[in-house]
């Protein structure tokens, strides 16, 4: 089966998380995508957030060590990792997005949404979120993963 690399990033600001509707998957997601070649994965994660959002963002860090030598550098490290099965699609067989998944935070630009992907953009509350239906508008990953965050990041009890 084939998998590609990919970035995804959950946008954080005061305590709301900003999802994007999903033309072709009709859900709300974090923005995210395909590495492209030599592209790091943070460097997908801040390219995507852009081009989905409007947004410049900063990578949350939460390195155990961080190391900036003449012969190797730290880059961000995802929050969490998945393998996610994406389904058969026109002419695209099955296959896995290996996603690296980062927590980030608005830093410039001006919100508005790519139209090409994205049918529309919102700051949602934790409560918002939950009261989403699963399978039907969200997916129960993109739940679980803002429970999570809201814990470490916001101390918020779920």
């Amino acid at each position: 089966m084939k998998r590609q690399f990919c970035a995804t990033t959950y946008i954080i600001k005061e305590e709301k998380f900003l999802l994007i509707f999903h033309r072709k998957l009709q859900k709300w997601l974090p923005p995210g995508g395909h590495v492209e070649p030599n592209e790091t994965p943070p460097e997908c994660a801040k390219r995507e957030a852009l081009e989905e959002t409007g947004l410049v963002i900063e990578i949350l860090k939460q390195e155990n060590i961080w190391v900036e030598d003449w012969n190797a550098n730290s880059f961000e490290r995802p929050f969490m990792c998945m393998l996610e099965e994406i389904p058969e699609y026109g002419k695209e067989p099955a296959h896995q997005h290996m996603d690296m998944v980062y927590v980030g935070t608005p830093v410039g630009g001006k919100l508005k949404h790519n139209e090409g992907e994205v049918d529309d953009i919102r700051w949602f509350t934790l409560d918002e979120i939950e009261r989403l239906q699963e399978d039907v508008e969200i997916y129960a990953e993109t739940k679980k993963s803002t429970r999570e965050i809201s814990k470490n990041y916001f101390g918020a009890k779920v």
